[in-house]
């Protein structure tokens, strides 16, 4: 398609892109001088650039590094070490995707991935039966949690053709997503939305960027093989990549641009963007909120909150008190808050991508979260009561932070 594509290996207990994709020069060498001390070039490999643990020297301690490396036996806050560094510590240059191949599962390698990075979207991949559903949508509601949409679902060994032409499925048929999603081919033997209902289905994609990959006797060459099939001349396996590819590369292009992706639309509470907010005293411009910044001076006892967009920033300083008092969901006022919330000029903030209090004059679609300034010398009692300073911040999800 013409873009500029890294690949990265996440799954630093089992990588698996060494054996999938065989460069001819599979080394890993330092970046030049004038690049940042300590960073590593990417494997470039028919116009990809790679990086996976497996790639790297056995030589370097990282349990389980090398072709051929041992067991990768990683505690947590180890295992989130090794992504940061093959993440930060490779110069990856001017891409358009990185493509990031997770584990399994919500563990540390995902929360580090996510409170590391602001992620544009996820790609599920699991196969129609029921086990593999259970870990995948445990995984789609965790990033959904976390501001990341969940772009497409891949089932993998949906079905294989056999000689006579006839399609079997070893695994089930696919399953109904989300409410609403009919699949006219289910025979009532498998599982559905009524049969299982999921709390959050609405961070399930529509049912239109649900994909079934077959059982393929030329895609398991390929990867027996380290020579990716997608290299080769166009085949009848590489139209739903290409459909695949084709979803997720507009859902990606929405997004960049602020609006909601094709794979959202209809879904109950969405809206034709997202992602930012307006400001009442900033006329005429939509800030980004993923690039949301959040300081503290414990010494003042402020929060400084910084909005970027095209035209440039905005600041706004926040006693902590006010902080403290509020709902850090809607950005209400506690009913049982000791701060006296009627000091001060009043500050609303409208929300275009999370849930806050509807003003009245502005329609019932657009939540607001209202902001009050105090006076210099106003006594910062709820600081004092919940001892909130010292204080320190931390980035948690795609745009959020926990004081």
């Amino acid at each position: 398609m013409g873009g500029r594509v890294g690949l990265l290996d996440l799954d630093v207990y089992g990588p698996s892109l060494p054996i999938l994709v065989q460069p001819d020069d599979p080394t890993v060498r330092k970046s030049p001088p004038h690049v940042q001390e300590g960073m590593v070039e990417p494997i470039l490999h028919k116009g990809v650039k790679l990086m996976s643990l497996g790639f790297v020297s056995p030589n370097s301690g990282v349990p389980g590094s090398g072709p051929n490396g041992g067991a990768a036996v990683l505690r947590g806050p180890m295992a989130g070490r090794v992504v940061s560094q093959l993440l930060k510590g490779t110069n990856w240059g001017e891409l358009d995707v990185l493509v990031l191949d997770l584990p399994p599962g919500t563990g540390d390698v995902q929360l580090e991935v996510c409170q590391s990075l602001s992620l544009s979207g996820a790609v599920a991949v699991s196969t129609p039966s029921a086990l593999a559903w259970a870990d995948v949508r445990k995984g789609v509601e965790m990033f959904g949690e976390l501001g990341v949409s969940t772009l497409a679902l891949v089932e993998n060994f949906a079905y294989f053709v056999c000689e006579g032409g006839g399609r079997h499925y070893p695994f089930g048929k696919a399953r109904t997503l989300a409410a609403g999603d009919d699949d006219d081919d289910d025979d009532g033997s498998n599982e559905t939305t009524s049969d299982a209902p999921m709390q959050h289905h609405h961070f399930m994609p529509q049912s239109s960027h649900v994909f079934h990959l077959p059982i393929s006797e030329t895609v398991s060459d390929s990867n027996e093989s380290g020579k990716p099939f997608c290299c080769d001349e166009p085949n009848g396996n590489s139209e739903v990549f290409s459909k695949l590819a084709d979803a997720v590369s507009a859902d990606l292009l929405l997004l960049q641009h602020n609006m909601m992706p094709a794979s959202m639309q209809g879904h109950q509470g969405s809206s034709s963007t997202a992602m930012v907010v307006t400001i009442d005293e900033v006329e005429d411009s939509a800030f980004d909120v993923p690039f949301t910044q959040l300081d503290i001076d414990n010494s003042h006892k402020k929060f400084t909150v910084r909005l970027f967009c095209n035209e440039g920033g905005y600041q706004k300083i926040i006693g902590g008190d006010d902080l403290r008092s509020r709902n850090p969901k809607t950005g209400e006022v506690e009913e049982n808050s000791s701060s006296n919330s009627g000091e001060g000029d009043g500050k609303t903030v409208q929300h275009g991508c999370g849930g806050g209090s509807h003003s009245s004059d502005r329609g019932s679609s657009q939540p607001s979260i209202t902001v009050h300034h105090h006076s210099s010398g106003c006594a910062d009692n709820s600081d004092k009561k919940d001892n909130l300073f010292p204080a320190k911040i931390s980035k948690k999800g795609k745009y959020g932070y926990e004081v």
